[in-house]
């Protein structure tokens, strides 16, 4: 086994305990965010879902160790959490969704500036693909304040900031977390008039209990 030099030892951040690097799969896993003994507790899902027809991909189902992470990541401002989320599917992620434009399921402006940063973005740059901000979030509505009912009038929320032509262009809209799905279908209604090539969706967490 070889030798470790300092340089080499990264520290968990979770645990804060270091990471020992030795594995050629780092070439392709990002290991040197989160240790061996955090991950374990991690149970990616990878579940596959439909939104009127776009293709649907959650990461992980919204368990207690997500809301526990994502309430820590936004809530208390932690912005060294937002390469766990997809550390180690970074690589294949870039792989699947080649080609595609990142689209932000927008959060309103002032939540943005007051946590310092937006948490959707911080998560997902990692993943390197090309952006267009196209979609804006006109008041404060939180949804996981509302009502099941309620969390439909989200498409009376978010607009297009501006207009734009999308043919030929394939999209890739994302998000933290998948509830009763109303912003993700209220932003695929709004794309799909600019006329993109065709449109994907990408979640961290989906809720497990809902019906699209």
């Amino acid at each position: 086994m070889l030798n470790q030099s300092k340089n080499q030892i990264k520290v968990c951040k979770l645990c804060f305990d270091d990471i020992q690097l030795f594995s050629l799969q780092n070439f392709f896993i990002n290991q040197n965010i989160v240790c061996h003994r955090c991950w374990k507790k991690f149970n990616p899902k990878f579940i596959h879902f439909r939104i009127d027809g776009v293709k649907c991909l959650a990461i992980y189902e919204y368990d207690e160790l997500m809301q526990s992470l994502i309430y820590q990541f936004k809530a208390c401002k932690d912005i060294e959490l937002s390469e766990i989320f997809l550390c180690h599917y970074t690589y294949f992620l870039k792989l699947f969704y080649l080609g595609y434009h990142v689209v932000y399921v927008p959060s309103y402006f002032n939540d943005d500036i007051n946590r310092g940063f937006n948490h959707v973005k911080e998560i997902f740059k990692f993943l390197k693909l090309k952006s267009i901000d196209i979609l804006i979030k006109t008041c404060n509505y939180k949804q996981s304040d509302q009502n099941y009912k309620n969390r439909k009038k989200i498409g009376n929320i978010i607009k297009l900031k501006n207009m734009g032509d999308l043919s030929g262009k394939k999209i890739l809209i994302v998000d933290d977390i998948c509830t009763s799905g109303s912003s993700l279908k209220t932003c695929i209604d709004l794309i799909r008039t600019l006329n993109p090539r065709t449109i994907k969706c990408l979640v961290i967490c989906k809720v497990k209990t809902k019906i699209y």
